[in-house]
């Protein structure tokens, strides 16, 4: 849980960003010509559309005025600027020229729910964000921005926190300049038009209103309003429903010109840039704008917690979501580090106190967590989370309150303080891999401490902490008569949760085979110290049974519990010691194993991983705690709508295609599963012709090869191996339309219609161009996107593809409200028949091209993604190159194949409907049918 926050310092922030953060804006594709930037000196008349309030501060028909001047200027390690203009402006510039990209943001400070004044409890701050995230400015419309943006496929959102405001725009380099000139345009001369503000306080509404069923928001909600009494924290980031209806236009236009000044703003770039060329582009987009009055927030003394405090409420779901916290600092406060190493200690990897106790001993609980969340404008809360079913309710709470006291009695080892203190280090070399953590660590830094490089100071200040010290922050603020505790529970229950391939010293991607037939992949890529692991074997949902559904998951969680060198504490133990990380997943088509660790740390940290992937032993007593928690977590997903709807849809395609058995598979079939099972899959699919290994990263090459060929070359030959077939038939004979009704106050839609696999090269191309243009592409966009968000029907709805080496289908996901299922299945319908009909326009199918083609390339930055992209390529028989053409690939779409792709596969389909009603509420001539 790490949007938007990622560095260290700020850890619990990043749940806080998660459930307590709210977020607008979208992504849009790129159109056929470049729009023209509106000059200062435009002549009226090209103005003349836009009549509504200037919302600016200068007069921009005087004599053109100079920029303002930088005032003071810091240059800081890394390559790092700091500089402060004359109207009170603070830029922050980072050259970091690994890859043509860059990232341009903009802070407001003096916003946030708890920053509000007058407006406190509107959710203000998080309307006016959706409205300045590309809306009409004086210089150009909502739509003239949307295809300035369009013309690089550049990524823009904006969000809200409780004590900040924060835009963005990532681009390619060569844009720079057109994305400062948007967000400082945005920052300064939004005009607020009437539709505008209309159609996002719909959008705004119904964000609010999916807050209040998903259980990590209400969660977090819930701490924030049992924790403080007179602070503003205790004020949700989105409002409240009833006052936030009482905000009109005007209250929307003066808190823009109180707030939205240069003196309350931080203006971060960091990406392949010049420090110089931005600053001077920076002041010019800001002349004519000075600085304003100072904003004076004043903040309630938060008064001393005297008694426990407890808040408990029921929702939907089979499971309890426990948070129990005690007071404790401001950022500020030298007690900062102690506490973080302590939450560390409690909760951090798979051997620390509680997971190892609670997720993996006992197999309690599905999942803990802590944290010591240090605002910098009122005391904290030191929390640990946990959520499990209603009868270990008791030896859940019990055993996280005596570990927690604990620290105040026994003195932590010196073993399990070097083990923190080295996560510690590692998380921050693995919060800095792209240009949009390195702007929001340094934003986030300056603004909450003064310093851009405080995550710095913070991880060497972790380095000093002693056993003496974490016990004294324990005696000091674990207290049993400050507990604050907050519960989830069951309704009607009894009690009331890329870096570029061009960049210095990288290689290309080297293939090897060694003598019993594993391909191997090796590419040396020394950007930073890190190198990547993985192992992927082919098989999972092609190969799974409905009998044996969630087998490969669950031998996927069993290849690190146990293996002949190693027990599962021991590995669980090293990883964490080093501020490694290993996970073993089971995906659709692929059961697979991936490791990122320092350098320094590969040659141990290999022997463990591919012992885990090559001599798991299955060991009966793990097996037993595995299988509990492969229960809990398929219990739990029907507490969450999204959960429940792709189980209702996958439930409801034919027996005959893979995508028909849900990932981790159904109580009824995990439940007979056998540690033989689990055994057998391994001999079976875990052989050198079936499988791939890679090692991306700070590494020669010879020594990666040497390394595989020790652990992996030992491996037989499998005899008679006969490869995975993966043409199966998923052919739907007529429209089948479903519904279920459920506890939850929501309207939920899936639909799927037949499509082709990945092999069919030319018609999945076309099919992913179709998607970016129905719906956008990763982001939100496209027809759907417009039409229903637009009108305010849904929260959230996309298209994509579900497919992969077995043929799959086009799917649509939408969430809105129970009496408007049916608005919403028959608008998306139309909009696929729209599709058919051959209605699109050359400029739509060129942005979409665009689109594609910038997002996906932002989408495989990272050493580990890469290695996944090549490995599953390969693993497929697509060769590991294959992603070097799909540039190509998309650029080679047309029109007409987009047509007959919509035309041959936009037939009959599968629709899934899920809510509080009894039936879906469709159309008389096509009522859905009773499940």
């Amino acid at each position: 849980m790490n949007y938007p926050l990622r560095f260290p310092w700020r850890r619990w922030t990043c749940l806080a960003a998660l459930v307590g953060i709210t977020i607008s804006g979208s992504v849009f594709s790129q159109a056929t010509q470049t729009p023209r930037l509106v000059d200062s000196d435009q002549e009226p008349a090209a103005q003349a559309p836009l009549e509504s309030e200037d919302m600016s501060r200068t007069d921009t028909q005087a004599e053109p005025v100079e920029p303002p001047a930088i005032l003071s200027r810091k240059s800081l390690p890394g390559d790092i600027t700091l500089a402060k203009l004359t109207n009170g402006l603070t830029i922050l510039v980072q050259e970091n020229h690994v890859a043509p990209v860059a990232t341009v943001r903009c802070y407001v400070n003096n916003t946030g729910s708890s920053f509000e004044g007058r407006w406190l409890g509107a959710g203000l701050s998080h309307l006016v964000e959706h409205l300045v995230s590309g809306g009409t400015t004086k210089n150009r419309s909502e739509k003239e921005i949307e295809e300035i943006i369009d013309t690089f496929g550049g990524a823009t959102n904006a969000y809200t926190s409780v004590d900040i405001t924060a835009y963005y725009i990532d681009c390619p380099s060569n844009k720079t300049s057109t994305a400062i000139e948007l967000i400082a345009d945005s920052m300064q001369h939004v005009t607020f038009e009437k539709n505008e503000f209309d159609r996002e306080m719909e959008v705004v509404t119904r964000e609010l209103e999916k807050g209040e069923v998903e259980r990590n928001r209400v969660r977090w909600k819930m701490l924030n309003e049992t924790a403080y009494i007179e602070n503003p924290a205790k004020v949700p980031t989105i409002g409240y429903r009833d006052v936030l209806h009482d905000i009109t236009i005007d209250d929307v236009k003066a808190f823009y010109r109180e707030r939205y000044l240069p003196n309350n703003q931080l203006f971060v770039v960091v990406g392949d840039i010049d420090t110089e060329k931005v600053l001077e582009e920076v002041a010019q987009n800001y002349a004519g704008t000075p600085r304003g009055r100072e904003t004076e927030i004043i903040m309630p003394e938060e008064p001393e917690q005297i008694s426990p405090r407890l808040s408990v409420r029921e929702m939907d779901g089979d499971s309890i979501d426990l948070t129990l916290g005690w007071p404790t600092i401001e950022l500020s406060n030298p007690d900062l580090y102690a506490l973080d190493v302590a939450a560390y200690i409690l909760t951090e990897g798979k051997s620390s106190r509680l997971v190892r106790d609670l997720v993996y001993d006992q197999a309690l609980a599905t999942s803990v967590n802590s944290a010591s969340y240090t605002p910098h404008y009122v005391r904290g809360v030191f929390v640990v989370q946990a959520s499990f079913p209603p009868d270990s309710e008791k030896a859940v709470r019990e055993t996280i309150l005596s570990e927690v006291y604990r620290l105040k009695t026994e003195l932590v080892g010196e073993e399990e303080l070097s083990k923190a203190k080295k996560q510690k280090a590692s998380e921050v070399i693995f919060g800095r891999q792209t240009v949009q953590d390195a702007a929001e660590s340094l934003a986030r830094s300056y603004l909450s401490t003064g310093d851009p490089l405080f995550d710095e100071y913070y991880a060497t200040a972790i380095q000093r902490v002693t056993p003496e010290d974490i016990q004294a922050v324990a005696k000091k603020y674990f207290l049993e008569d400050r507990l604050i505790e907050t519960k989830i529970v069951p309704l009607n229950s009894q009690l009331a949760e890329e870096e570029d391939k061009e960049s210095v010293g990288e290689e290309s991607i080297k293939k090897y085979e060694l003598e019993n037939g594993l391909k191997v992949l090796i590419k040396r890529h020394p950007h930073l110290p890190l190198v990547n692991m993985q192992a992927y074997s082919l098989g999972s949902s092609l190969v799974e049974t409905p009998e044996q559904a969630g087998l490969s998951n669950l031998t996927a969680m069993m290849l690190d519990k146990g293996t002949k060198q190693f027990s599962a504490e021991e590995i669980a133990t090293y990883f964490d010691s080093i501020g490694g990380r290993m996970s073993i997943s089971a995906g659709r088509s692929t059961l697979y194993g991936s490791a990122t660790v320092l350098k320094e740390d590969f040659a141990e940290a290999f022997e463990r991983f591919s012992d885990c992937i090559v001599q798991p032993t299955f060991p009966e007593d793990q097996f037993a705690k595995m299988q509990q928690l492969a229960l809990l977590a398929i219990a739990r997903r029907a507490t969450n709508p999204q959960s429940e709807i792709f189980e209702l849809f996958y439930d409801a395609l034919p027996e005959s295609t893979p995508y028909h058995l849900i990932q981790g598979g159904k109580e009824a079939t995990v439940s007979k599963l056998t540690v033989s099972d689990c055994q057998a899959y391994h001999q079976k699919y875990f052989v050198p012709q079936n499988m791939i290994v890679t090692v991306f990263g700070d590494i020669e090459p010879e020594a990666a090869l040497e390394a595989v060929k020790r652990r992996f070359g030992q491996m037989p030959k499998a005899e008679n191996f006969e490869p995975i077939e993966y043409q199966r038939d998923n052919s739907i004979p007529e429209t089948t339309q479903l519904h279920e009704q459920t506890g939850k106050p929501t309207g939920m839609v899936m639909m799927g219609y037949p499509m082709c696999s990945i092999f069919e090269e030319k018609e999945f191309a076309a099919m992913t161009v179709l998607d970016a243009i129905s719906s956008g592409y990763n982001y939100p966009g496209g027809w759907l996107h417009s039409e229903l968000r637009g009108a305010g029907l849904v929260y959230m709805v996309h298209a994509f593809n579900i497919t992969g080496p077995s043929p799959g289908y086009f799917a649509i996901f939408a969430q809105t409200e129970p009496d408007t299922v049916g608005e919403v299945v028959s608008r998306s319908l139309r909009n696929m028949e729209r599709a058919k009909s051959g209605d699109i326009s050359e400029e739509e199918f060129i942005k979409a091209q665009q689109m594609i083609i910038a997002l996906h390339a932002q989408s495989n930055t990272t050493i580990s993604s890469q290695a996944q992209t090549a490995a599953v390529n390969e693993l497929y028989g697509l060769g590991y190159d294959y992603e070097e053409s799909f540039d190509e690939r998309i650029q080679a779409v047309t029109i007409e194949e987009v047509i007959a792709v919509a035309k041959k596969y936009l037939n009959d389909y599968i629709l899934v409907t899920a809510s509080s009603n009894p039936t879906a509420g469709l159309p008389p001539q096509s009522a859905a049918l009773s499940q």
